[in-house]
């Protein structure tokens, strides 16, 4: 008698197409526009950034630095005093060593300008910030770190507020090399054995070794499981809605009048959600094997947890089914369709990874049983064994049982209308 119910169950779902195609074409939908569209949100990508300053200097450095060195000559200072002239040119060093370097090559074009250009650069849209070395500044500046003066130059920084990321990119390097001059200075002063330089370029000696290994999951990957986890939910409100319809047409009560034990109707509904989550969601990994290439690394976890996220489903079918009996309404069903499924595929992770954000969330997240599911499959498809999972099919098996529980409360007595 129940084989006969769950074939009726099932052929309810076949007789409409309509609900048949969003339980299974609009997953595979979603899938396709979220992979694509988040693919570098997932794989932690950059975006291609590229800033444009001008460089305009007042005047050549190396007659600065020639002019400083007979200045120090004149005062009784050697000019022994000062073995590399080339560490001289501050200047030269921020442009060539800096801004032209090969970690910032790729993202900084740097272009060296007239006094005559600096009018019509400052209003293109297209410059990030106008760097200007004033006249004397090297000069000054060396005068004021030999003889410890307070007053130093200023670089003219002048930044496009319409490119905020690039001007803030141009000011942090500014930054960080005034901080590596000072920071210089002070090490000599204080007679270290070591420059800067070479404490920032001294090479780590030792072995890095990697505790775990696991696979990096792409867009892919990420949105199949999130979709069919979330869209495992609906087949709970899709059935739900078909169950409630036979009591309103009556055929609950014709169950009942020909003395079949509501228990057994109420298992078929359990056994037909399950069935159809299943298929469902073979159908949407099936999908992901063939466009995708997603393959599984352990199919012993693979349909352990897709048996355990199907009778959870099937769970959650009783638990609507006997509540909208018990008041009479289809409304429960059509606020676990609408709301709480929504709420479940956002804590659950369904949309993106939002348990990075918060341990909390991701804890909550993973106590129901969309979120469960997709961490078992995430841990599975980077390799982690089945004892590794055991936790959360646990919390499928916990929610199971406490919504078939929930459901014998709810159900109808005898007689109840």
């Amino acid at each position: 008698m129940i084989f006969q119910l769950i074939k009726k169950q099932l052929l309810l779902l076949l007789r409409n197409p309509i609900q048949l195609l969003m339980l299974l074409v609009l997953p595979i939908i979603l899938i396709v526009i979220l992979s694509t569209a988040l693919s570098g949100f997932m794989q932690g990508d950059n975006p291609q950034l590229t800033i444009k300053i001008a460089w305009l200097e007042q005047q050549d450095e190396t007659s600065q630095v020639d002019e400083f060195l007979e200045n120090m000559n004149e005062l009784g200072v050697p000019s022994e005093v000062f073995p590399d002239k080339d560490a001289l040119h501050m200047i030269t060093t921020l442009r060539e060593d800096v801004f032209l370097s090969e970690e910032l090559s790729s993202m900084i074009e740097l272009h060296q300008i007239d006094e005559s250009e600096k009018e019509s650069i400052l209003e293109e849209a297209a410059y990030s910030a106008i760097i200007e070395v004033p006249e004397d500044f090297t000069l000054e500046l060396l005068e004021a770190i030999a003889l410890e003066e307070n007053v130093v130059p200023q670089l003219e920084l002048y930044v496009n507020q319409e490119q905020q990321i690039g001007a803030e990119v141009v000011e942090s390097i500014i930054h960080n090399f005034n901080e590596g001059l000072v920071m210089n200075q002070f090490m000599e002063e204080s007679g270290l054995p070591i420059s800067y330089e070479e404490l920032y370029n001294n090479e780590v000696t030792g072995e890095i070794q990697h505790i775990e290994q696991r696979t990096p999951i792409s867009s892919q990957m990420y949105y199949t499981i999130g979709m069919a986890v979330m869209n495992a939910l609906y087949v709970a409100s899709t059935l739900g809605f078909f169950v409630y319809r036979e009591k309103e047409i009556h055929v609950f009560d014709r169950l009942i009048v020909a003395d079949m034990s509501r228990w057994k109707f109420f298992f078929s509904v359990l056994i037909s959600a399950a069935v159809v989550s299943f298929i469902q969601l073979l159908f949407i990994f099936g999908f992901s094997w063939l466009v995708f290439k997603i393959t599984w690394p352990s199919m012993i976890s693979f349909f352990t947890i897709t048996f355990s996220l199907a009778l959870a489903v099937g769970g959650t079918t009783v638990l609507l089914t006997a509540i909208s009996y018990r008041i009479n309404t289809e409304e429960i069903i059509g606020f676990f369709s609408g709301i709480i499924v929504s709420i479940f595929a956002f804590l659950g992770g369904s949309f993106f990874p939002i348990g990075e954000l918060s341990p909390l969330i991701q804890q909550i997240g993973n106590m129901t049983p969309n979120g469960a599911s997709l961490s078992a499959y995430i841990q599975v498809l980077q390799g982690a064994p089945l004892k590794e999972i055991a936790p959360y099919l646990i919390v499928l098996i916990c929610f199971t049982f406490l919504s078939i529980l929930l459901a014998v409360v709810s159900y109808p007595k005898r007689g109840s209308k």
